[in-house]
């Protein structure tokens, strides 16, 4: 119980028997008590008389008398936030000796009310504070309390283009008029400490600009890329709708809104897109204190991407699915932009849909002592099964050794949980409704800043992977439980790590460990796509530099192209085939439809169709069709100084300096052709919309002709073992 007593002593000594009462747990036994009472209240009158009763409340109003003389004019769900945080002792810190004025209250109440409401399961404010200080205490973990032992999960191999894969592929292609897919870009994302260049104001993840574009829009491609797929096949347009969970943090949902403002909403109906916004909670010192930076203003943050469920199924974004025929959701994270490359996605759906599975997580192998949780089936004490996640802040708690599955190996024991999620729908809103907070942890970070400029941070933090948490299995009498477990319900996939995972998280310091940062994860990237030239379209590369070395000198070869020229290595091995890049070479398309033979590129070649996957009609809508840029090249060798990578770093950012290159702009619907040439030097060639330009040899001089295009498709794809051919 708590000693009431104390609670009526003078201010000063006050707090300090209420912070040494949370040392010994007295105040999260009145909180908790407190809590219960407020999640049984059906009004805000009820609410009222339970926290009237508080003794923290009466002191709290007979101290300041003023304060109820607002509150009587004040709307009377502003009064119960009110008297909540007078309940939890934080309205006496955040209030200090200052005077209280009507309005700077009411605006901060209004802040709070959201935060009440979001956490009304757990009892509002009161609820969220007892449950911080549970997990301070080391006192709040159920789910630790609860395991038995852990077990490998049974992994599907999608490593390679198996029969089971390729099955998989085409069930994930044939799937995608009933998937949906969600974002969770809320985040603060501070250890990229990304600011804008004129403002001088920090940016969220959302705005990074990587690879030449942002973040945000590079999700929208990869989504694109099998939309259009989806068209080749099957001759019919998709648009997959896409909910998108923003954050006021850094004006996170301006920012975002603005991105596909200026991209003219990259040619996707408005309302194909839905937003919903996540609230900030009060972040705490390591006693649970609120942090602050000023009178009535606490340092507020995203509360986790677990808070997706239940403001999905708030908000409406389920129903809105539902009344779009949509039963399934695919869920990516803004920071790992590699997570489309090839097949990975799309086999993944096509085995939650084929498999009709509840909730699918995408893994990986996992680096030793990466910031990234592991996919587990724990098995509980009374022999229930789960396929979840463990965070990796919460190893020690659970007892995990970070080891590497071989000695002197990189890699853990553990497979990486990517955060990459199939969902269905229907039973995704189930488990909302008996866990709309799941994987709660209170991670404390360091930080500065503030009033009382603490040396640690933390938050209440809801995780989305750990929703897995409610789909509980039987234990299985099958197979022994020293073999890996397969579950019934949910799955997980197992790819290659630098075709799954690669994440912008931090900002490169020169002389630090580049893990995380964009550095890293466009030297991954990079890698893949010299897998992709070398194993699958057979060039000639020269030998791979190592992180260190690309940090130092620049990649060895460059190659980037779109989503849709793909996604699937298979696909694009038949589109190029045969050549060479020569060392610091550069090749880029921005093109879906190219067929190239035997080109031996020296320097930078760049391909550019306006109009990649189609047209845009009159109100901006993109429609896949053939009428795009085209590009053949046979035999065909480019030789040109290309890039200055001394002067072009950061690569990532894809704002190279060239010395010479050649460009080919495709406007609209038009084709470039060019069989048996050498392009020496610098070279623009611009292809009108409804031309053909060839350019051929006569002699050792370029001659270029130009004729109509006539309406056709370049590639025919047949849906018989994704095999394509010119019409």
């Amino acid at each position: 119980m708590l000693n009431l007593e104390a609670l009526t002593q003078p201010k000063s000594q006050f707090l300090n028997h209420v912070r040494y009462s949370y040392a010994r747990g007295l105040m999260i036994g009145a909180l908790e008590e407190l809590s219960a009472s407020l999640r049984k209240a059906e009004s805000s009158r009820e609410k009222l008389s339970l926290l009237d009763a508080f003794p923290l409340v009466q002191d709290f109003l007979q101290r300041f008398p003023a304060v109820q003389q607002i509150l009587d004019t004040l709307p009377e769900s502003y009064v119960v936030v009110c008297k909540e945080i007078m309940a939890i002792g934080q309205l006496d810190r955040l209030l200090g000796d200052s005077a209280i004025h009507n309005e700077s209250l009411s605006a901060f109440l209004k802040k709070m009310a959201v935060v009440d409401d979001f956490y009304r399961e757990l009892g509002g404010i009161v609820g969220y504070q007892e449950t911080i200080l549970k997990f301070l205490l080391g006192t709040s973990d159920a789910r630790q309390s609860d395991v038995a032992t852990f077990h490998p999960p049974s992994f599907i191999d999608i490593t390679q283009e198996s029969d089971a894969v390729l099955t998989a592929i085409l069930q994930g292609i044939e799937s995608l008029p009933f998937v949906a897919e969600m974002y969770p870009l809320g985040g603060a994302a501070d250890r990229l400490h990304l600011v804008d260049e004129k403002t001088g104001m920090e940016l969220p993840a959302a705005k990074l600009g990587y690879a030449g574009r942002t973040l945000f829009e590079g999700l929208i491609r990869d989504l694109q890329a099998r939309e259009y797929l989806f068209f080749k096949l099957f001759g019919k347009q998709v648009t997959i709708p896409i909910a998108i969970m923003t954050s006021e943090e850094k004006e996170n949902h301006r920012h975002v809104l603005q991105i596909c403002e200026e991209g003219r909403w990259f040619g996707r109906p408005t309302d194909s897109f839905r937003f919903f916004t996540q609230p900030l909670v009060p972040a705490v010192n390591a006693m649970g204190d609120w942090c602050f930076s000023k009178i009535l203003t606490p340092l507020l943050k995203p509360g986790g991407h677990g808070a997706l469920w239940k403001l999905a199924r708030d908000e409406g974004v389920f129903k809105w699915f539902e009344s779009l025929g949509k039963t399934k959701a695919l869920v990516r994270q803004i920071n790992n932009p590699i997570a489309a490359i090839d097949h990975g996605l799309i086999s993944f759906t096509g085995f939650g849909v084929g498999k009709q599975m509840w909730l699918g997580f995408a893994s990986c192998p996992r680096l030793l002592q990466s910031a990234e949780g592991v996919n587990v089936v724990v098995e509980r004490k009374n022999g229930d099964m789960v396929l979840t996640n463990i965070e990796y802040c919460d190893f020690a708690k659970y007892g995990i050794e970070d080891a590497p599955l071989k000695e002197n190996e990189p890699y853990s024991r553990f497979s990486s949980n990517t955060n990459i999620l199939f969902v269905d729908l229907k039973a995704i809103e189930r488990a909302v409704h008996l866990c709309p907070f799941p994987g709660l942890l209170v991670n404390l970070k360091g930080s500065s800043g503030g009033v009382n400029k603490q040396a640690v941070v933390a938050r209440l933090e809801s995780t989305m992977q750990n929703i897995a948490d409610v789909f509980v299995e039987k234990r299985p009498t099958v197979s022994p439980l020293s073999q890996s477990v397969a579950m019934e319900h949910t799955f997980v996939t197992y790819n290659q790590r630098h075709k799954t995972i690669a994440t912008a998280k931090r900002a490169f310091i020169p002389g630090k460990v580049a893990r995380e940062t964009p550095e890293e994860c466009f030297h991954v990237q990079l890698y893949s796509a010299r897998e992709l030239l070398s194993a699958w379209c057979r060039f000639s590369l020269p030998p791979q530099r190592s992180l260190d070395a690309y940090l130092e000198q620049g990649p060895e070869i460059l190659f980037l192209y779109h989503p849709a020229l793909g996604p699937l290595y298979s696909l694009i091995a038949q589109k190029i085939s045969q050549g060479s890049l020569a060392l610091g070479s550069e090749l880029q398309l921005e093109i879906a439809d190219a067929h190239i033979e035997r080109l031996n590129v020296k320097g930078s070649l760049l391909i550019r169709a306006t109009q990649p996957m189609g047209h845009l009609d009159d109100q901006g809508v993109l429609h896949y069709s053939y009428l795009a840029g085209r590009c053949f090249l046979k035999n065909v060798c480019v030789v040109n100084r290309g890039v200055d990578w001394d002067i072009s770093r950061p690569f990532w950012k894809n704002c190279f300096v060239r010395r010479e290159s050649l460009e080919i702009i495709l406007h609209g619907f038009s084709e470039f052709v060019a069989e048996d040439v050498t392009f020496l030097g610098t070279f623009r060639f611009e292809v009108p919309s409804g031309i053909r330009m060839r350019v051929r040899d006569a002699g050792g001089k370029l001659v270029v002709e130009q004729e109509e295009l006539k309406e056709a498709p370049f590639w025919h794809y047949e849906k018989q073992g994704l095999k394509i051919k010119r019409q």
